[in-house]
């Protein structure tokens, strides 16, 4: 299909020697990051208080993490990814096909590390293979690359086990951000682009504008200091006794290793961050970083978070004064680059994304609108891309249109170079991968938008079900749709918001979608 399998490396003689340059510049940039916050805390004025816009925990501690049964340890085991990493004894796969036997001897190993709190040390070790970001950036560049971490899968399968722990004991005592939606049962990028979406619509069709920020961390899992975390954990979590003891072991002497072709580079001890790849590390940050939802709310700003990613935007209405809001939203972030800075994050300005949203009326009257950010100018952008999706100024989606088109179609004619040597089943099946996945992520934005962008993404769909079928160009495309089971574009749109409102109504949803529903009572005569 004309995919490079080959691995984009900067150019060098020595693979251990580009390993170990690239393990010491990935510790090198958090030591980076670290020094500069360092830095600028020492320029602060007052003392240091990283939990002031906490809340003290008030419910029922967290002491002992339960043990694990059979059962579960079996369930997360078959629920788990194949994925194997150099580290593994044995592949997943085969852990898998041997379950009966193995499940009761990883079962004693979790429950041993949970009554022990204790964390072997061959389960805190990383391999890690560069990635570079973006395909068009320069390859000889060190900067230009993410370490994507691999950890052993007996790892993980404790993590989990300690991870619905943690679950349990936060949604027993409602700590929960509720527009937090990362890693959450129900909860995706998808929901929480639906709520965005929908109170920026909202605004718009009150004709009222829209100011949305979204915020950029610098190595945000990489640069997390553990006693800041442990202090929150225990102060606004309630988890302390065994339960932290557990965890503290579970992040002290952690170790990676960068991976090049079969060579390794030395071992190197990290001292901060949670382990990007694991179960708990994601889990760790969405709770370190908890007090910035309180500092939007005290500044009276909606927000949203997945993960890192961070937006806030605000309601101008047409009566508003943009002064005074300018004012709170340069307010708002100062304190949370100041709340950032003490808790040794680093909020980087220069990526830092500001849009406003429009009614089409006003957009060329508006005047351009710029924040004072730390001394960062921040200017206003008329398309930006939030968690995979293209938002203009009007919220017309014709650059997302553009880009799914282009996508779908250059994974089309990879699947045409090869029709001929596979079944249709084989060819349904490559395109509901690579090009229905497209069509459907983000659909329900597009719910409303004009004929002519629907038209342009049913052309895609239509190109698809010939290629599956090998129909004619001009032959009458309806049913083969039909002959397909695929609904054309317009009413898969219509499904993927019917079936939000369903998950609402039963529960299924995320309470940020089930507050949007209004029953309407109609009165029996």
């Amino acid at each position: 299909m004309g995919n490079k399998r080959e691995v984009v490396l900067p150019l060098s003689y020595d693979e251990k020697d580009l390993a170990n340059r690239f393990c010491e510049f990935f510790l090198g940039k958090i030591d980076t990051i670290r020094n500069g916050l360092c830095a600028s805390i020492g320029e602060m004025s007052g003392s240091r208080n990283y939990i002031s816009a906490d809340q003290k925990f008030k419910g029922v501690h967290l002491h002992v993490l339960p043990p694990a049964t059979l059962e579960e340890v079996k369930k997360i085991i078959l629920k788990a990814p194949s994925k194997s990493c150099k580290l593994d004894p044995l592949p997943t796969h085969l852990i898998k096909e041997c379950i009966d036997t193995l499940a009761p001897v990883i079962t004693n190993i979790v429950n041993m590390s949970l009554a022990e709190s204790i964390v072997p040390s061959t389960f805190k070790e990383a391999v890690v293979r560069p990635s570079l970001k973006k395909a068009n950036l320069d390859k000889e560049v060190l900067k230009n690359y993410r370490p994507v971490s691999n950890l052993p899968f007996v790892s993980k399968v404790v993590e989990r086990v300690v991870d619905t722990r943690f679950g349990s004991h936060i949604m027993l005592n409602s700590l929960h951000d509720d527009m937090q939606s990362a890693y959450r049962t129900g909860h995706s990028t998808e929901t929480a682009l639906i709520r965005v979406h929908h109170d920026i619509t909202c605004a718009l069709d009150n004709n009222s504008c829209v100011i949305l920020l979204m915020l950029d961390l610098s190595a945000a899992f990489d640069v997390i200091d553990h006693d800041i975390l442990f202090d929150r954990l225990q102060y606004t979590f309630g988890i302390s006794g065994t339960a932290l003891s557990w965890l503290r072991s579970y992040l002290t002497n952690r170790s990676q290793c960068v991976s090049i072709g079969s060579v390794h580079s030395d071992n190197m001890v990290l001292k901060y961050g949670v382990p990007q790849g694991s179960v708990l590390g994601p889990r760790l940050y969405s709770m370190f970083s908890y007090p910035v939802s309180e500092i939007c709310k005290k500044h009276g700003m909606a927000y949203h978070c997945y993960a890192d990613d961070t937006q806030i935007y605000q309601v101008i209405k047409p009566l508003d004064n943009w002064d005074d809001i300018t004012e709170r939203l340069e307010a708002c972030l100062e304190d949370i680059k100041t709340w950032m800075c003490t808790n040794m994050l680093k909020l980087n300005q220069d990526k830092t994304e500001l849009i406003v949203f429009a009614p089409k009326h006003k957009v060329k009257s508006l005047s351009k609108l710029q924040l004072n950010f730390d001394g960062t100018i921040l200017s206003e952008s008329t398309c930006v891309r939030n968690l995979g999706v293209f938002l203009d100024q009007t919220l017309s989606m014709q650059q997302q249109t553009n880009a799914i088109t282009k996508s779908c179609f250059h994974q089309i004619r990879n699947i045409g170079r090869i029709r001929s040597y596979i079944t249709e089943d084989a060819c349904k099946t490559l395109v509901c991968s690579l090009v229905t996945s497209r069509l459907d992520y983000g659909n329900a934005l597009m719910y409303g938008v004009n004929a002519s962008s629907l038209s342009k993404l049913q052309r895609v769909q239509n190109t698809a079900a010939r290629l599956v079928t090998r129909k004619k160009k001009f032959e009458h495309i309806t049913p083969t749709l039909m002959t397909l089971h695929w609904l054309p574009f317009k009413f898969r749109c219509q499904y993927k918001l019917l079936l939000y409102a369903f998950k609402a109504l039963h529960g299924l949803a995320p309470s940020y979608l089930s507050e949007l529903i209004l029953f309407v009572q109609t009165s029996t005569i």
